[in-house]
Formats: C-alpha cells, structure tokens, sequence
C-alpha cells in the first residue's frame, strides 16, 4: 500500500497529528520529573494528576462523539479540541504547583475529549474497509513521528541548556510553536466530511454491535492492569538511567512506535486485527517484566517495546470500530471506547501511585506484565468467536 493512495483529508489529519504530537511530547516526557524533582510530588500525587487526565477524556468524549453524530459535521468540534489543546499545554511554563500543573493536564484531556472522537469518525469517512488497520496504522506511525521530534527536541534543549527548572519551563513555552502549526493544517487542508444524520438521530448504544463491546470488554480490561509512559519513566530514573537520557529513552518508545504502527495495521488487514491485537497484548506484558527487572537494560527494552505496543493499542482498536460501527454512529462509537478506556486508566493510575508509594515501584509492573499476557492469550483464543474480525 502505497502513501499515495491516502486521499488529502487522511494526510492532512496525519500531519495535524504530527506537529500536535511534537508539541506535546515536547512536555509529557519530562512533567513527571517536573513534578517529582521541582515540584516534589508523591508518586500517589503523580498517578492521580494522571489518572484524572485520563478521566478528563472520559467526561466528554462520548458527549462530543454523540453531538458530531447529530450535528452531521466533524470538523468544527475537531478544530475546537485541537485548538484548546495547543493553547493549554504551553501554560505549565508558570506551573508553581501540582495542582497547577493538574489543570493544565485535565485542561489538556478535555480537549482531547472534545476532539478526539470526530477526528477519527472524519478519518473513518475517509478510509474503505479493507485499508482500515494500514489507514490507521498510517495516523499513529505519524503520532509517533511528532512524538519522537518532541522528545528529541526536549533531549536536545536539555543538553544545551541544561537541567535547571528553567530550561523546563523554557521547553515548556518553545511547545507553542508545532501546536500553531497544527492549527493551521486542520483549519486550511482539512475539509469536512458531512453526512445526514438519521432523522431518530439519538444516543443508541443498543444499535452497536457484539464485537464492538467486546472490543471494548477487553481493551478496557487490560487498561484497568496497564502501566502508562509517566510511570514508565519514572520507573526508568529508579532503574538506574541518568536525567539526561530519560528523553532519549522516551524517544526510543516513539521510534518503535512510529515504525511499527504501519507494518502492525498491514498484518492486521492481512491476518485479522484481532490477531494482532493479541500480540501487542503479549508485548506489553514482556515489556513490564523487563521494566520490573529494576536494571538500566531494562528501562531501555522497555520502552522500545512500549513503542511496538502502543503502535497498535488504539490503532488496531479504532479500525475494528470502523469496521463495525453504522455510518451514523461512529463518532458514538469512539466516544464509549475512550470513555471506557479513560475510566479504567484513571483507576489504574491511582492504583498504581498508591502501591508504588506502599510497596515500591516492581509491584505495579509485575501486575501488569501478568495481566497483559493472560489478557493476550484470553484474547488469541476468543478471537474468532468475539470479535469477528478475522
């Protein structure tokens, strides 16, 4: 499958993607030693901000889902989310506390919220079936080519600057300028993608179908188990890795992710998504068990296997909607997956903290290395019956 054969809506929301990831990655990689070592955090402290980011996500996006649905129009609610976002994430440059810094990250999560599910119902009107793991596979491998620019630039901008509170803060503010660029790609190259909505155009939930909630059974509970990057890197300074190379892990994570993410939607369309999924599953628990391992070794194959997860977490999860989910409620549908997804991600982040903070930081990862591979093989086995995507 060649690039292109992606039709302009698909490469501009991908290049949104890209410039939008770059700013935000700008920032996520270090919030948590921001918080930890300036802002002297607990890791209880650290899991909740998180945990309520996520939650953040939750509150709106099957609202947003549900009213891009029965307004019949995606781009003007994407527009908003992405705009809100941009505008947001360069404020921690005044952070002076965590609660601060908890605001400017909700803030940021509503946004998503807001923009999220529309973006992918747009990217679904855009993509035919048979595509649809490669299409959005296509998306996340540019997620992750911004992600891995960000992280980068904030490895870079360190070593020239330094490792003061004010270079982070200096990071922080330069974040603004990709998040404009953004803007200016979805509001200028992307066109909108309209549609009728169904005259009984209300919230039915009962209209989607088994495989989609199983998705959704299953994705919700490995969240519920999961460890995300913010623990990851704090586990990575515990292992024994310096400040100055906690970036460049992180963009190792994104590299992985970046190139991976295409080849994982092309296996997918070929083998079966659900197939696939099953293995990010079994990645992810591999990649927690080295991570738990307490040695250097294992922060850096952690997050590079961390990258070929979250290359086909979400990716894979987002072209099994659209390939199952009515025409008119696509956008309902992404809106009950993150909503899902965000709850369980709140409890397990808080959960996680709490047993860090009690029991040490190997617990958590070990919970979660066990749960993913059972979930993975649980999932490999029901694949077929469950999903019907194979």
């Amino acid at each position: 499958m060649k690039l292109l054969s992606l039709n302009r809506n698909i490469i501009a929301l991908g290049a949104n993607s890209f410039f939008t990831d770059f700013s935000t990655e700008m920032i996520l990689p270090l919030l948590p030693i921001f918080l930890e070592r300036f802002l002297h955090s607990t890791k209880s402290e650290i899991g909740l901000i998180e945990g309520a980011a996520e939650f953040g996500v939750a509150m709106l996006i099957a609202l947003s889902g549900f009213y891009s649905d029965r307004l019949g129009r995606r781009k003007g609610i994407t527009v908003f989310g992405y705009g809100m976002s941009n505008l947001i994430k360069p404020l921690a440059f005044f952070a002076q506390s965590a609660t601060m810094i908890a605001t400017i990250r909700i803030g940021d999560r509503l946004a998503k919220g807001i923009r999220v599910a529309p973006r992918d119902a747009l990217i679904s009107a855009s993509t035919p079936k048979e595509i649809s793991g490669y299409v959005f596979g296509f998306h996340k491998m540019m997620d992750g080519a911004g992600a891995l620019a960000g992280s980068l630039s904030a490895f870079g901008l360190l070593l020239w600057l330094g490792y003061s509170e004010g270079t982070f803060r200096t990071i922080f503010a330069i974040s603004l300028i990709p998040g404009l660029v953004s803007m200016l790609i979805l509001i200028f190259w992307v066109t909108d993608a309209p549609f009728v909505p169904s005259p009984a155009s209300r919230f039915r939930p009962k209209s989607l179908s088994a495989p989609f909630y199983w998705l959704v059974a299953f994705q919700s509970l490995f969240s519920l188990f999961a460890m995300n990057y913010s623990f990851m890197l704090l586990k990575a300074e515990n292992n024994g890795l310096a400040l100055v190379m906690i970036p460049l892990a992180y963009a190792l994570y994104n590299l992985t992710q970046s190139l991976f993410a295409i080849p994982i939607g092309q296996l997918a369309d070929r083998f079966g998504k659900g197939t696939l999924l099953s293995m990010v599953y079994l990645a992810f628990g591999l990649g927690a068990l080295a991570m738990a391992s307490d040695a250097t070794w294992g922060a850096w194959l952690g997050f590079g296997i961390y990258g070929f997860f979250a290359g086909g977490f979400n990716s894979l999860a987002k072209a099994i909607i659209s390939d199952t989910a009515p025409h008119d409620l696509k956008a309902t549908a992404y809106g009950i997956y993150y909503t899902s997804i965000g709850i369980m991600t709140f409890t397990s982040l808080t959960g996680a903290g709490w047993l860090w903070d009690h029991y040490g930081s190997t617990l958590p990862f070990l919970i979660a290395a066990v749960s993913a591979l059972f979930l993975g093989v649980l999932l490999y086995l029901m694949r077929k019956k469950l999903l019907h995507t194979e």
